[in-house]
């Protein structure tokens, strides 16, 4: 039977996977640069067997990743530009008012698949169209396309 130890190369596997994983709990690409620095210090250990060059394939990946990869991480993903997903990607396109089916209830908008509660200040009616401009909760606030 063979026996398993952890090497010292697996845990700096470990570390690394720990550390990319904990990304998602800290904003700015810090953890996730010395996860990839840790995976670095795991590669270079494999191939050497010796702590030493694992340090400095630990500084070399962290070196690498906070001067050339977290500055396009940043760029990309941190920007303050909305997002083109969720709530944002409605902004800016047109739905159709309809009645409420309620006796006495507001109008309302379809969206795709969902039907939303309507709020404007232009006076609207069953059967215009609409732009959203914004979105509170579950209530679409639009403006009136004109005619």
């Amino acid at each position: 039977m063979t026996e398993f130890a952890l090497q010292q190369w697996h845990l700096w596997l470990i570390v690394g996977a720990l550390l990319l994983t904990a990304e998602i709990l800290v904003p700015g690409f810090v953890l996730a640069g010395l996860g990839f620095a840790a995976l670095c210090a795991a590669l270079v250990d494999y191939f050497t067997g010796d702590f030493g060059w694992a340090l400095v394939g630990f500084i070399v990946g962290g070196i690498v990743f906070f001067v050339g990869i977290r500055p396009i991480a940043l760029r990309t993903f941190m920007d303050d530009s909305p997002s083109p997903f969720g709530v944002n990607a409605m902004i800016g396109k047109q739905v159709q008012i309809v009645d409420s089916p309620d006796i006495g209830g507001g109008l309302q908008a379809h969206f795709r698949d969902s039907t939303w509660s309507v709020e404007s200040e232009d006076d609207l009616f069953e059967g215009d169209t609409a732009e959203i401009i914004a979105v509170k909760s579950t209530t679409l606030v639009v403006r009136r396309v004109n005619r």
